[in-house]
């Protein structure tokens, strides 16, 4: 039966209103005019919004986007290179769930209303718009799920403590750093789950009566938006079964129907029960070992690391367990934390690529603030019992709360706010390459713009010109530099590194070309302090617009193995900043090339040491020449085919790997039919006689075998790095490809 809603209750509840209209201004205000920086994983949702809208189609055919080579990755067939995209029977396809894109039609039609979309009128994409968009859309969608969090504590809590545990969910968990950055998966589910369990707690107060069919939908659409919502799904059905059995049946029948209807969308598009990106297949356990900490306490990705007073609310409901009430809610909540914890780290790639800690964590947020309401609920109780002395010990627990509190409200502004969280995951080394850099604590990801990267494993060498418009001069550029421009590489920030090796110092020359960046009447200088190894060698003044060549002799002792070379740049500042634009990049100095010129020229030696991980992000650019390929072959023949080859990247080519050639670089080939549709994957192969450095070449004899099939072929080479990539997947490397005629 519902409870009565008393006359005194009247002023409580207006006073209640105007304090969550005030917490969903002061969120949706702080949300709004907090930069977006990372934009991944969510890019093409309001794509599939638009195309509904628009054309009533789930597939995307009907828009300008670009049609790539299909590649096979994971359970699905990637369109190239963009992996939200999947290609199915010759459709391009949304391949993320298609709930999230369902449920914002209407912000979508209602921005089209006003000129803006994510699509532009030639129907080709504009991703600088989804990300305003849903930057603007995630704002207001986490503003209301702060509010909902609110009322929620008002069920059980005081105004005081409703509105710092509301206003803690808000800026000291994945609310801010991720989910109001964009419309994630984990941003509908998380505004569906809160109010799922204002629901819930409500029916168990008696406020309200329960809605079985409300609450099947709700669930029904958490499971559409991300398919980790399947736990809560399957939870809160034992939850009522246990319960509340009168309603199982309404709320299980309403469950089937939607389930039906998501089923039929699948088999209509896709030919099978459920999309690609719901297979459990995904879920393969072969880092299960190390997820399972690492997305509690791992540097990079852990939750008490980055939610650390989670922690807190843990030690009240143990401290303070005989005083909890609402057991089986209770039980619910922790039961989809820890089915939650374990789905993830199942997940092979259980860090979630470019996002900001705890990512894949998040869409346990409003269950751990239902956890915190019940924590608190049970210290107050507590305390109306406590002695003078454990009052003391409150006080220090309370402070302890605080500290923590704090600091989740500091790693969650960090990821909110800094752009340095997201160049972390290149630097030193790409992180889906190195992925043992989620343990590093010498440079966590939420200490990132406080601290500078620690130098790579292996230092590019500094022997060679660094072409800096290149994508090789990538493993060179330590930190403070922007993308490769079609010249020369703008300097971003106050501070920029360039890191080079040296196998034997000696007297050399620093050469390079570098221009400022300078707004006449408004930055008329830059200042440049050239530091290497900590010693300062000039502070140039460039005030010219034009490229100087700049050449200074430096004696051997200035050198070391590994060196750091550092440009200071005092007066670096940003269009932004000066009201000229939107562009946030602070630019001082833009560089097109650099060198260490040895004063006496030395001839490199010749090594032979073996990979053990991959290269760096610029190592994958090779130069292929073929040298004398037959135009003709029988069926099966085998032959041997001279290629030269050129090392044009910016790391050395190790000439082994581990056991099972892992990580070693080898040529190799594929053949193709006359239309480009892939043949023979792989073919031959060729080992390096020595390590390949950046400029030097190398002539390999690669054994082929012809395919079992009369026709005109194309026979392409391209680099491998084994178990890693091809070159021309990894970085676009350019592939050499010879016509043959098989007879």
């Amino acid at each position: 039966m519902r409870k009565k809603i008393a006359a005194h209750e009247f002023p409580a509840r207006k006073l209640d209103s105007i304090i969550g209209i005030g917490i969903f201004a002061i969120t949706l205000l702080v949300f709004l005019l907090t930069p977006t920086y990372i934009f991944s994983d969510s890019k093409f949702t309001f794509v599939l919004s638009e195309s509904l809208l628009k054309h009533r189609s789930f597939a995307l055919d009907d828009f300008a986007l670009p049609h790539l080579e299909p590649r096979h990755y994971y359970n699905y067939t990637q369109n190239g290179s963009i992996l939200q995209l999947e290609w199915v029977d010759g459709h391009l396809y949304y391949y993320p769930p298609p709930g999230g894109s369902i449920l914002s039609i209407p912000y979508v039609a209602l921005m089209d209303l006003f000129g803006v979309s994510s699509m532009n009128p030639d129907g080709t994409y504009n991703p600088e718009a989804e990300q305003r968009l849903q930057a603007i859309f995630g704002s207001f969608l986490m503003a209301v799920v702060v509010v909902v969090f609110y009322f929620t504590s008002r069920l059980l809590l005081p105004i005081s403590w409703s509105g710092v545990l509301s206003l803690g969910s808000a800026f000291g968990t994945q609310v801010w750093s991720t989910m109001s950055r964009a419309v994630y998966a984990d941003t509908w589910g998380v505004v569906l789950l809160a109010v799922t369990i204002w629901l819930l707690l409500a029916v168990h107060l008696g406020r309200i009566r329960l809605w079985p069919i409300l609450l099947a939908t709700l669930l029904a659409w958490t499971y559409f938006v991300r398919p980790t919502n399947s736990i809560p799904v399957l939870a809160v059905a034992i939850y009522l079964l246990i319960y509340y059995r009168r309603a199982f049946v309404k709320f299980s029948v309403t469950g089937l129907a939607w389930l039906v209807l998501f089923v039929a969308y699948s088999w209509w598009h896709f030919h099978k029960m459920l999309p690609n990106y719901y297979l459990a297949s995904r879920l393969t356990f072969e880092r299960f070992s190390e997820a399972l900490p690492g997305t509690l306490i791992s540097p990079a990705r852990g939750l008490f690391v980055y939610v650390p007073v989670i922690l807190f609310v843990g030690y009240l409901l143990g401290r303070y367990r005989r005083h909890v009430g609402f057991h089986g809610l209770l039980f619910l909540a922790l039961s989809i934390f820890a089915a939650h914890w374990l789905a993830v780290s199942a997940f092979p790639h259980w860090w979630g690529g470019m996002g900001y800690g705890p990512r894949l964590m998040s869409g346990i947020v409003p269950w751990i603030v239902l956890l915190g309401i019940f924590s608190v609920q049970a210290m107050l109780r507590a305390r109306e019992h406590l002695v003078n002395q454990s009052r003391t010990l409150g006080k220090l627990e309370l402070t302890g709360g605080v500290a923590l509190l704090v600091f989740s409200i500091f790693t969650n502004g960090v990821g909110a706010t800094t752009a340095s969280v997201v160049f972390w995951h290149e630097k030193p080394e790409s992180l889906e390459k190195r992925p043992s850099r989620l343990w590093d604590w010498r440079y966590p990801q939420f200490m990132a713009p406080f601290l500078y990267p620690p130098l790579p494993k292996l230092v590019p060498p500094g022997d060679v010109p660094i072409d800096f418009s290149r994508k090789s001069s990538e493993p060179y550029l330590l930190y403070g530099w922007g993308r490769n421009e079609p010249e020369f590489r703008w300097s971003e920030g106050h501070k920029s590194v360039v890191i080079f090796s040296l196998d034997e110092p000696t007297d050399s020359y620093l050469r390079m070309k570098v221009m400022p960046w300078l707004v006449p009447g408004r930055v008329e200088k830059q200042r440049a302090t050239i530091s290497l190894n900590g010693n300062v060698i000039e502070t140039l003044t460039l005030k010219d617009p034009a490229p100087l060549e700049y050449s200074r002799a430096l004696p051997k002792e200035t050198f070391r193995r590994d060196n750091v070379l550092t440009f200071t740049l005092p007066d670096a500042t940003s269009g932004h900043a000066l009201g000229l634009n939107d562009d946030p990049r602070e630019l001082g100095i833009g560089i097109f090339s650099l060198e260490i010129k040895p004063a006496f020229e030395s001839i490199p030696r010749l090594t032979q040491t073996v990979a053990d991980a991959p290269l760096p992000v610029g190592g994958y650019e090779a130069e292929l020449l073929p040298l004398d390929v037959p135009s003709e072959l029988r069926t099966g023949q085998t032959a041997n085919v001279r290629v030269k080859i050129k090392n044009i990247s910016g790391a050395i080519w190790p000439a082994g790997g581990l056991a099972g050639h892992k990580y070693q670089v080898r040529l190799g080939n594929h053949w193709r039919d006359a239309s480009g549709r892939l043949v023979t994957g792989d073919d031959g192969r060729a080992a390096l006689p020595y390590d390949l450095r950046p400029r030097q070449e190398v002539e390999l004899l690669l054994p082929i075998q012809a395919p079992q099939t009369p026709g005109e072929y194309i026979l392409e080479f391209d680099m491998v790095q084994e178990v890693v990539a091809w070159f021309a997947n990894e970085e676009q490397s350019q592939v050499a490809r010879i016509k043959v005629v098989v007879r």
